[in-house]
């Protein structure tokens, strides 16, 4: 099976309602789906999202790297794991598209090999289910206990509130939810890299007074700031998650070797796909960390694979909410979203598209 031709197709897709962090707001998620054609008639699928204050891709940079670089390395060559680390090493950086034409690559091998890629990757052949959690957007404590009701009546169990604004304002907002949220409901809370490590210490024990079922706390200090996340972790009563601060697996070595995190946050635009995902995946495990699987704002695609990629390992923490966020999203097959659960049937191949574009 041969690699014929790389294109890349725009979506926009429009939010329920803004999603808005310390580091940014969307109103519209902008997604790149990449279609890998080959002499066989046979297409992978992948997709990617810019997100220029976290990964550093936009979209001029995306088109740049698929048109200049990723599809003249593809094209004409024949389908092998093999082109998989030549993805990873054709430019520097770069970390969304070069996940897309991963994606696409490995959607092509599980389809070759007769399988869904849960199972191409190591998975039992059984149908999946992982579950996710639902962002509460920062906004006024008004909006966030709005946005809470929602995703409770929606099913949720699990929340991530966005924080990482004032302190005291955070500690108020929290305080606003508590009065509509259960003890059965865990939350996670994520500060964006808006805190210092005063403020993550101080707004964690306050939480901690409130009796909030907190599993965790994302990235509560400046990703730069490892000797930060240290000393948070070391001074927090929650797990704290590393997001920013780990693309590579290089970094999360560095993390894991400074004691600078208790869990982390795998995001396929962030690391450039499954092959460098499933190697910070392994090196977590091999140092008794737990490991999310995350996402930035991105198409049903990417979402999909991150899924597959969770539920081959064993993953068991998930952040994958867009397709609930978001009005209707685009593409037809065996992935079905439904609230909190995404089902992945074994009858499907590859990612189990049967329409995406």
């Amino acid at each position: 099976m041969k690699i014929t031709a790389v294109e890349l197709f725009e979506e926009n897709i429009p939010l329920k309602q803004p999603f808005i962090t310390a580091k940014r707001r969307i109103d519209v998620i902008k997604d790149y789906v990449l279609r890998l054609s080959t002499d066989e008639g046979v297409y992978g699928y992948g997709a990617c999202a810019p997100t220029p204050v976290i990964t550093g891709d936009t979209v001029g940079s995306i088109k740049c790297a698929i048109d200049d670089f990723l599809a003249p390395l593809l094209i004409g060559q024949t389908l092998s794991a093999e082109l998989l680390p030549r993805v990873q090493d054709v430019l520097f950086h770069n970390s969304s598209p070069k996940a897309a034409c991963d994606i696409a690559l490995y959607d092509l091998l599980a389809k070759e090999a007769g399988k869904p890629l849960f199972a191409y990757l190591g998975g039992e052949l059984e149908n999946k289910c992982v579950k996710t959690d639902a962002t509460v957007s920062l906004s006024t404590p008004e909006a966030m206990i709005k946005e809470t009701k929602d995703h409770l009546a929606a099913g949720f169990s699990v929340l991530k509130v966005k924080l990482g604004g004032e302190r005291a304002d955070d500690v108020k907002r929290l305080e606003s939810l508590k009065t509509v949220l259960s003890d059965d409901i865990v939350l996670r809370l994520d500060a964006n890299q808006g805190w210092s490590v005063e403020d993550a210490v101080y707004v964690s024990k306050a939480a901690e007074q409130m009796g909030l079922n907190i599993e965790l706390i994302e990235q509560p200090v400046h990703y730069t700031d490892l000797e930060g996340m240290v000393e948070v972790t070391r001074k927090c009563p929650f797990r704290i998650l590393a997001d920013e601060s780990v693309f590579a697996p290089s970094d999360a070595a560095r993390l894991i070797r400074m004691g600078a995190c208790d869990m982390i946050n795998i995001k396929l635009m962030k690391c450039g796909g499954i092959y460098e995902g499933l190697k910070i995946q392994r090196l977590a495990a091999e140092n008794g960390i737990e490991c999310m699987l995350g996402c930035m704002m991105e198409g049903g695609v990417s979402v999909t694979a991150a899924a597959h990629f969770g539920a081959a390992v064993g993953i068991s923490c998930y952040d994958l909410d867009p397709p609930y966020l978001v009005h209707n999203m685009p593409g037809e097959g065996t992935t079905v979203f439904e609230g909190e659960n995404i089902y992945l049937n074994k009858e499907g191949l590859g990612l189990g598209y049967s329409k995406v574009i």
